[in-house]
């Protein structure tokens, strides 16, 4: 199926909003676990990095819009299923990602 580039955006804007609500979700729950998990919260509130929350965010987005492309079949006829499976894909993706990065960066 042709889409043209007013499509493609849209399904671009779509995934990566859908990818951005799967990663707060997947932050939300993060964070109630640092703090309720953390005895001292200095430092839980040390190991917050507003600059590595945000890269997060992007991550999440990034990954809904690239299973946008790979799964929506049309951009006019998007149906429940395929936005919670983007939803998914945010939270996922992100996941997936930022483990594959801590596994090739050295640490700090």
């Amino acid at each position: 199926m042709e889409m043209t580039a007013q499509e493609w955006l849209v399904l671009l804007a779509l995934g990566g909003g859908c990818g951005l609500t799967g990663q707060v979700a997947r932050m939300v729950i993060g964070l109630k676990k640092l703090w309720s998990d953390s005895a001292d919260m200095q430092e839980a509130e040390r190991k917050l990095s507003p600059a590595r929350l945000m890269l997060s965010l992007v991550i999440g987005a990034a990954a809904g819009a690239l299973a946008a492309v790979v799964t929506v079949s049309a951009a006019g006829k998007v149906n429940r299923e395929e936005i919670l499976g983007l939803i998914a894909a945010g939270y996922a993706g992100a996941d997936f990602i930022e483990g594959a990065i801590k596994k090739r960066l050295p640490a700090g």
